[in-house]
């Protein structure tokens, strides 16, 4: 049979055949990657918030087929775009780089496989550009790509401490607010009575955002448990713009400050009448934004709180900071006006709810119970975003009003840098002095100096018995504190996926990548996606 070679129909055949491989192998590209390859059941991530975002401890791997886990090591892992939760690298002060060392340890038992690594951020690695945008982290496999996967490969996330807060919303004072509590737990399950309980005001890098990724943001709410504390956590998510500079000379962000504050209180009040917490040891920390509000909360209700830390506060309550003044337009007040100020302010008015009427009005501070609550003011030296002199005015005004219960550290660049904070990239983490408080319960440490304060007091050293009567808060030093806590805790399972939008608390950026796909062995390579 003779073999017929050209003519235009076998042309048109190429034609169309060609045309179609291109299309088959374009679509082969644009097809859509699946979760899991056949091979893997399910990965479990857990995790941890560090100190800019949650991060991943250790993965724990399930296979269909329990032969190809065995016999793999660490070296056939490489983990991509892992760095540290805080984005400046402490030692180069640059871009945090993802790490040399993935610090992969392997077990296997049965079908599955866990993989212990030094945490790293799971939102992903910055770019060095300074965008703020972010690279997903991926863990390849180099000798079976089947077992290589990427964030939204991930089935169940597992997060220390917040899976254990319950989320619930709360109405008052003409306002609705979000919040997450953390109350720590019997052996039975049973939830522990009588416990202290710490405040945490948040920063205004969170303002008018989403509670889960303000509880990612930084340790405020899971720090105190983190460090072996039995204590109940309150964290609100404030759902207004942030009041920043200038707040001091705006009576209607003072206000709303105010409100959130009632709204919180009355919340405290509840817990208390519930029996879940101790009337008196109730704490309120906050730090930047929530450091000013912790202020106001303390000028405005001194009567709840045993302690509290003010740490790199703003001001909303006296002008303070060179971009206020700026707003303001003139030049800055010289620091013993300041002072004076806060003098002033500190035995003037705050805002309240008046019940019968259901508004925020005027009222006067009960200063007397305010230099009653011992406050520790801490600040970075060089903090470049509030200045290191509203923590310095505040402690200095209430010392000369009387105060001797208050304690004042100002950390260095070295100091700072202990902690894993640079000084790099113009200081801009110098900021970040919360890390140092949220990460620290060494004796004579805010965290466990706040602790020791209690506002029971007893009527004679020679007779040691408390005084119901009184009620003030005192300095008990020689305390222990809440009881530490150091058994291994058990985490609950998540079953949902962790969102794919995951904030720092400062930026949320918006990033693109090519989808690469490759085919072998009949396996699904991981591919790389956007976290949004």
């Amino acid at each position: 049979m003779k073999v017929r070679k050209g003519g235009k129909n076998m042309k048109s055949k190429k034609i169309i055949a060609a045309s179609l491989g291109a299309a088959l192998s374009l679509s082969m590209l644009c097809m859509p990657v699946y979760a899991t390859s056949p091979t893997v059941s399910s990965i479990v991530a857990n995790t941890q918030v560090g100190d800019g975002q949650r991060e991943v401890s250790s993965f724990e791997i399930e296979v269909s087929d329990e032969s190809i886990i065995q016999n793999l090591t660490a070296a056939d892992f490489d983990i991509i775009n892992n760095s540290s939760t805080v984005p400046f690298d402490v030692n180069t002060g640059s871009w945090a780089e993802a790490y040399q060392d993935d610090g992969i340890e392997l077990s296997v038992s049965g079908n599955k496989l866990e993989m212990t690594v030094n945490p790293f951020c799971y939102a992903g690695i910055y770019k060095t550009d300074g965008s703020f945008q972010r690279l997903d982290w991926e863990v390849k496999c180099l000798t079976n790509d089947a077992l290589s996967f990427k964030a939204s490969d991930v089935t169940t996330v597992k997060t220390k401490v917040l899976d254990d807060a319950e989320r619930k919303t709360f109405t008052y004072a003409g306002l609705t607010r979000e919040y997450a509590l953390y109350l720590p737990k019997n052996a039975d399950g049973s939830v522990k009575k009588n416990v202290p309980l710490v405040v945490w005001n948040h920063g205004g890098g969170e303002y008018k955002g989403n509670l889960e990724d303000t509880l990612v943001a930084n340790k405020g709410l899971t720090g105190w448990v983190d460090a072996g504390y039995d204590v109940a956590v309150l964290q609100m998510q404030v759902g207004n713009e942030n009041y920043s500079y200038g707040a001091a000379e705006n009576e209607d962000k003072k206000k709303l400050i105010d409100q959130n504050n009632a709204l919180q209180a009355q919340l405290i009040k509840n817990l208390i009448n519930d029996g879940n917490v101790n009337k008196n040891q109730v704490y309120v920390a906050g730090a930047s934004s929530g450091g000013g509000a912790t202020m106001r909360f303390l000028m405005q209700y001194p009567e709840i709180f045993a302690g509290a830390i003010a740490c790199c506060s703003m001001d909303p309550i006296v002008p303070v900071h060179n971009q206020t003044f700026a707003a303001l337009g003139r030049e800055k007040d010289p620091f013993d006006t300041i002072v004076s100020n806060f003098e002033e302010a500190f035995q003037g008015n705050v805002y309240t709810l008046d019940e019968s009427t259901q508004s925020m009005v005027s009222k006067k501070i009960d200063t007397q119970k305010l230099l009653d609550v011992p406050i520790y003011y801490t600040h970075a030296e060089n903090d470049p975003t509030c200045n290191v002199d509203s923590s310095k005015a505040m402690y200095k005004a209430m010392e000369n009003m009387g105060d001797k219960n208050n304690k004042l550290s100002i950390w260095s660049d070295d100091e700072m840098k202990a902690v894993g904070i640079s000084n790099g990239m113009g200081g801009l983490l110098l900021h970040w002095s919360w890390v140092k408080v949220l990460n620290d319960n060494t004796d004579g440490s805010p965290m466990n100096w706040l602790f020791k304060q209690s506002k029971v007091e007893t009527v004679s050293k020679s007779e040691d018995k408390v005084d119901d009567k009184k009620g003030s808060t005192v300095n008990n030093d020689d305390k222990k504190g809440p009881t530490v806590n150091n058994d291994d805790k058990k985490e609950s399972t998540v079953n949902n996926k962790v969102e794919k939008s995951v904030k720092t608390g400062d930026n949320t950026m918006i990033g693109s990548y090519a989808i690469i796909m490759l085919l072998a062995a009949g396996a699904y390579t991981a591919t790389k996606k956007v976290i949004r």
